[in-house]
């Protein structure tokens, strides 16, 4: 390839530009940029798609180099008619990016994927733009830009400029990346999941948005409550006027909770005290709001929808047969899902080993999520907001667990495999995303550890 090399730019997604009493500015949150109003033909141009940066005059040259390194333009580099890359900000860059030694190399924080409209596209959560490769010459380019033997298929200029927009948006790096430990610290997936779920990164939702864009409604089935499918145990109701009466106040039950490992194997939970501890911290009613009729429970959850579910391992409770159960929060009842030893002791003597309990759990509580009421509803944040209402859950497990004079200690991984064989579930459609222990108190706590 060796062709002429040129550029065509674009405004990126999200910049418009106005007129204001200080004269004219592009906005583009969180930016803004003063133009002179002789420019504001050269910015509609822009706006209104590709045009090639040599086509514009000579006086527009100097603004166009200005916006493009300010991170405001969409550049797609040329070889000929070939396009060979695009570099795509999402915001602009907090200053100048160092020039290309020979060391340069992908930092470890990037991420390659097919883009949506053809060719790769590499990300990171440490970049203030993406780079689209389009020509298959240039993928030798991004996986080693620090490379000095031309690359096949795309000349030495196009390869040059697409070395120098790698280092520039931070997508390749140079010495050693990780030298201070607040970058060591992190591992490419949490920081990419951090920026992600936090709106930094600008259109990361499946369908170009963020937020509460309801972008899935025409694909939604899962709806809410499904009957149940297998035998079911009835729960008893507790008495909330004898519980209300009977509980310790609020700020004893914060101060006194502990997450509690081990329990008392000769004094197993008994039915009624799982019954009362499900009700309390998962029973759920119907609600009525201007949007329809939304399930209620003890605890929030994001967007009313409460896409969270219980599944009971019981091993040792007195008046219920062991075996795996589903919590239904409507009926208050316990719905057999089934009954696999072997899969079921997988699943506690994970717990046991997670929690470095001296024995297996009494109860394991397994918290599933059921993705699709969420998903369809929210886009860039669904899945952190999973684990923010997973985490009010827990709480309020604890608090309850706490006040009933039980033991009661979340862990931070499990099996999640061993459920999907007892409950054949799709793991894309509902899977394990918490799992708490819960039992009888034994008479010396194993406490180390807690939170």
């Amino acid at each position: 390839m060796s062709g002429t090399v040129y550029e065509t730019l674009r405004l990126r997604a999200g910049v418009s530009a106005g007129r204001g009493r200080s004269g004219v500015h592009l906005v583009g949150y969180p930016d803004v940029r003063p133009i002179g109003g002789d420019d504001l033909a050269v910015v509609r141009a822009l706006a209104s798609g590709e045009h090639r940066a040599d086509a514009f005059p000579p006086p527009a040259r100097r603004l166009l180099s200005g916006l493009r390194e300010d991170g405001w333009l969409v550049a797609t580099v040329y070889d000929g008619d070939t396009p060979v890359y695009t570099l795509d900000p999402q915001v602009c860059p907090d200053g100048d990016g160092p020039a290309a030694p020979a060391d340069v190399r992908l930092s470890r924080f990037t991420t390659i994927a097919a883009a949506p409209g053809g060719g790769l596209r590499a990300t990171s959560p440490r970049a203030w733009a993406s780079v689209t490769v389009h020509a298959p010459g240039a993928l030798a380019v991004l996986a080693d830009p620090g490379a000095r033997v031309p690359p096949p298929g795309v000349g030495a200029r196009a390869a040059s400029m697409l070395r120098r927009d790698l280092l520039r948006a931070g997508l390749a790096v140079t010495g050693d990346e990780d030298a201070e430990f607040r970058v060591r610290q992190w591992s490419a997936v949490d920081l990419a999941f951090h920026r992600s779920s936090r709106g930094i990164d600008g259109e990361v939702g499946v369908a170009g948005g963020f937020g509460a864009t309801y972008w899935g409604r025409e694909h939604v089935t899962d709806a809410g409550h499904r009957p149940p499918s297998g035998p079911v145990t009835e729960l008893p109701r507790p008495d909330l006027a004898r519980v209300i009466a009977a509980d310790p106040k609020l700020t004893e039950v914060l101060q006194a909770r502990r997450s509690l490992r081990d329990h008392d194997a000769a004094r197993p939970v008994t039915l009624g005290q799982l019954a009362e501890f499900l009700h309390r911290c998962a029973a759920t009613a119907d609600h009525p709001t201007p949007h329809g009729d939304r399930p209620r429970r003890a605890y929030p959850g994001g967007g009313g929808v409460h896409e969270l579910e219980l599944y009971v391992v019981a091993h040792q409770v007195a008046g219920l047969e062991p075996g795996t159960y589903h919590y239904d929060g409507y009926g208050h009842r316990l719905e057999l899902v089934g009954r696999q030893a072997g899969a079921e002791r997988t699943l506690l003597e994970a717990a046991r080993s997670m929690s470095d309990a001296s024995a297996m759990p009494q109860v394991l509580v397994l918290v599933t999520a059921r993705f699709e009421r969420l998903m369809w509803v929210y886009e860039g944040l669904a899945y952190a907001l999973i684990l923010k209402n997973l985490g009010v859950l827990v709480q309020t497990m604890y608090l309850v667990a706490t006040a009933m004079g039980l033991g009661g200690c979340a862990l931070g991984a499990g099996a999640p495999r061993a459920f999907q064989r007892i409950s054949g579930a799709d793991p894309l459609s509902e899977d394990v995303v918490g799992e708490f222990m819960l039992g009888t108190v034994a008479g010396e706590h194993h406490t180390e550890g807690n939170a």
